[in-house]
């Protein structure tokens, strides 16, 4: 009987590395993408990490996504920048954007990038902690193909808006936000492997548009809906508008799933931002206020049933050390997956045989 695996956060890397050199990656590329999926993992975000190494690599043979894109600056000019992904693994693309938004702050406080015809970039919190290991304070956030309603319409026909920011400071640990503004793909899936119903505070609607908590309603021609209706909603046309519209990228119906994607100007498009804190003041006072801002959240009266008030990233730190000493959990289902990937590929498997 199949069980849970742990394994090393440094073996996984190399594993996932290799599988995507055999798809076609260049080394240097298939190292990020393999240390970004660790990292969620590490963080505890299961869902978007490992668990999209076979979409990946479907895409990727389907010529849906591009191994070797040819990268380049559409726009550069003072603090801004837009980029042409050329339909390659998003993660590097939105990688490489936050980076050049990084260097535009140094010089201006703020820097801002776009990111067109790129693809799914997983979660925005790898991008956003990359900006606070430099010193920023990070955002992030992408548009996708339609997975979500939008009020007075029927069915899907707008994303489901990924948003993140991170923040550094004194506390031993980041201040990162990410999530999406309705229920993921990813977690209705997760819900589903797990027997559990969609969480309080979470609208869908299945396939006849009436309310349920069963994620496989949801997922067999339901409809998530947008966290605090009309809010949530409006918050994804914010995104919109900084990502594909103000890139000059696919936006609304114009993106594809990746499945059914023929041309490079079909997938989602990102925007970073990284603010300088030096701009402002020292970056070591910045961390102690921000400590300070913490303490003081933290010192609220507690609601009844529960023991802590949580921090966005605080879990995230507590699962990246425990993760360090004792490995990463991998489920048995997926397990069987990447065993099968890697044995496609000619990739050996990391996992123990007969688990």
């Amino acid at each position: 009987m199949s069980v849970i695996q742990r394994v090393s956060p440094v073996i996984l890397t190399k594993y996932v590395q290799a599988i995507f050199v055999a798809a076609g990656l260049p080394a240097g590329d298939a190292r990020q993408v393999a240390e970004i999926m660790v990292l969620q993992e590490m963080r505890g975000v299961r869902t978007h990490g490992l668990r999209f190494i076979e979409s990946f690599l479907t895409s990727l043979a389907n010529n849906h996504m591009n191994p070797r894109p040819g990268r380049r600056v559409l726009r550069s000019a003072g603090a801004s920048v837009v980029i042409d992904g050329d339909r390659g693994l998003g993660v590097i693309a939105c990688m490489e954007t936050m980076n050049r938004a990084i260097r535009k702050a140094r010089v201006h406080g703020i820097g801002i990038g776009i990111t067109i015809n790129n693809n799914h970039f997983l979660s925005a919190a790898p991008y956003c902690l990359r900006a606070a290991e430099a010193g920023m304070v990070g955002l992030a956030f992408s548009n996708t193909w339609a997975g979500m309603g939008y009020p007075g319409a029927v069915g899907r026909i707008i994303g489901n808006g990924p948003i993140g920011f991170a923040a550094p400071t004194a506390s031993g640990y980041t201040m990162v936000f990410d999530a999406a503004l309705s229920t993921s793909y990813g977690n209705l899936l997760q819900w589903s492997r797990d027997g559990r119903g969609v969480p309080a505070g979470f609208m869908a609607l299945d396939a006849k548009g009436k309310p349920t908590t069963d994620p496989r309603k949801v997922l067999d021609g339901g409809t998530p809906v947008p966290i605090g209706g009309h809010k949530g909603a409006g918050l994804v046309l914010m995104i919109e508008v900084l990502t594909g519209v103000l890139g000059g990228g696919a936006f609304l119906s114009a993106i594809l799933p990746p499945a059914e994607r023929a041309s490079k100007r079909d997938g989602e498009s990102q925007c970073c931002v990284a603010v300088d804190i030096a701009h402002f003041m020292p970056v070591k006072t910045f961390r102690a206020r921000m400590t300070e801002f913490i303490a003081d959240l933290k010192s609220k009266p507690l609601a009844e049933g529960y023991d802590a008030i949580v921090v966005p990233g605080e879990k995230a730190r507590r699962n990246i050390l425990e993760t360090s000493r004792r490995g990463i959990l991998v489920d048995p289902d997926l397990v069987t997956t990447l065993t099968r990937l890697a044995g496609s590929l000619g990739v050996k498997s990391p996992f123990k045989p007969g688990k």
